[in-house]
């Protein structure tokens, strides 16, 4: 699989300004574009499926550079290093999986950015006192659902959420337990099967 994923994997150029790059590839910067490198590894997130993409792309309209994130399963790091590079203030990361967690701070080192981004590995942010201006999950729908009731304590009034992972049969599912939260549904993006959602809170 790395092998492959190392032969195929291309500069992708993702919403107005990201561009995911392997790390062994040299690549031209423009002066509007933010590059984050990836090293080949097994944690998912390479901006290739359609629903980091749309991650990244949400992110990219709601950032601003006072925003704190929280990435909730962030696998190679990809939506945490991003936000940073985009000019957010901090990112904490969390993951069930120790390979993403070593991945993303690996992943955070090569980007000069493992200063303004903490990785735990946690199934979630059991601090209450983490509170997020944008928080983003690209999980499974019935783990999202699972997250509904913890999200208000970690996310700031105001704050945005994005949601990714989700399905066409699971959609409504989904925003059903998210506002019952209290968030208000803001935008939906879709990409083959796959949806995307932004709430307010």
């Amino acid at each position: 699989w790395l092998e492959i994923w190392r032969k195929h994997f291309r500069p992708l150029h993702i919403g107005e300004k990201i561009v995911v790059c392997p790390e062994w590839i040299e690549y031209e910067k423009q002066p509007f574009e933010e590059v984050v490198k990836l090293d080949s590894n097994m944690a998912f997130g390479t901006g290739e499926h359609e629903t980091t993409a749309m991650c990244l792309k949400l992110l990219q309209t709601y950032l601003t550079p006072e925003s704190v994130c929280i990435d909730v399963g962030c696998g190679s790091g990809i939506l945490g290093i991003s936000a940073i590079k985009l000019g957010a203030k901090y990112a904490y990361l969390t993951d069930i999986d120790y390979v993403a967690v070593e991945s993303a701070k690996h992943n955070a080192e090569i980007n000069n950015v493992a200063g303004m981004v903490t990785v735990a590995h946690s199934n979630l942010l059991d601090n209450a006192d983490i509170k997020g201006d944008i928080m983003l999950a690209n999980i499974t729908a019935e783990i999202l659902c699972g997250l509904a009731p913890s999200i208000p304590k970690n996310l700031k009034k105001g704050g945005t959420l994005i949601l990714s992972g989700i399905i066409e049969s699971r959609l409504q599912t989904v925003i059903t337990a998210f506002t019952a939260e209290g968030l208000t549904l803001e935008k939906t993006l879709r990409e083959g099967e796959w949806l995307a959602l932004s709430f307010k809170l």
